[in-house]
């Protein structure tokens, strides 16, 4: 299955869309290196390979919390899904510098952190209350592209 790219969307149409929070390789949470994450314990989602150091908010929303180190970010999207974004790090201790803060308004593709090398994952705690969704996994060329279309 290839991303979905944004091609505009219909005034009347209940699909949502949860973009990539960086440009890579989109993979299954099972592949990711944190077991927490891999085991999908918090929630659906999806990893990505980062292949720049932009991460960004995937979702159009408020910023919720931010972890003491920087790692997670958790957003409330305009319809009030919950969207974590977790940056691992190789260095435990490694503190990440936010660049948005609890309360901000952020529109998908603002940029939440910066971290070279990373790997990152977009993960939906509360993704039981979707009723219908779908994840595409590929190359993600733009912040724009598509990773997870859902109806509530």
């Amino acid at each position: 299955m290839t991303l979905f790219r944004n091609k505009g969307s219909k005034e009347n149409s209940k699909k949502r869309v949860i973009r990539t929070c960086c440009i890579g390789e989109v993979f299954d949470l099972s592949l990711a290196a944190n077991k927490a994450i891999s085991s999908k314990i918090l929630g659906e989602g999806f990893g990505v390979s980062c292949a720049a150091e932009e991460i960004s908010a995937p979702v159009n929303g408020t910023v919720v919390d931010i972890s003491d180190n920087g790692h997670t970010y958790t957003l409330s999207s305009e319809d009030e899904l919950v969207v974590l974004v977790c940056i691992n790090a190789d260095n435990s201790g490694e503190v990440i510098e936010p660049l948005v803060t609890v309360g901000q308004k952020v529109s998908a593709g603002d940029v939440l952190c910066s971290k070279e090398d990373a790997e990152a994952a977009v993960i939906v705690p509360d993704s039981d209350r979707l009723s219908s969704f779908k994840i595409a996994m590929g190359k993600a060329k733009s912040i724009t592209d598509g990773v997870i279309i859902y109806e509530l």
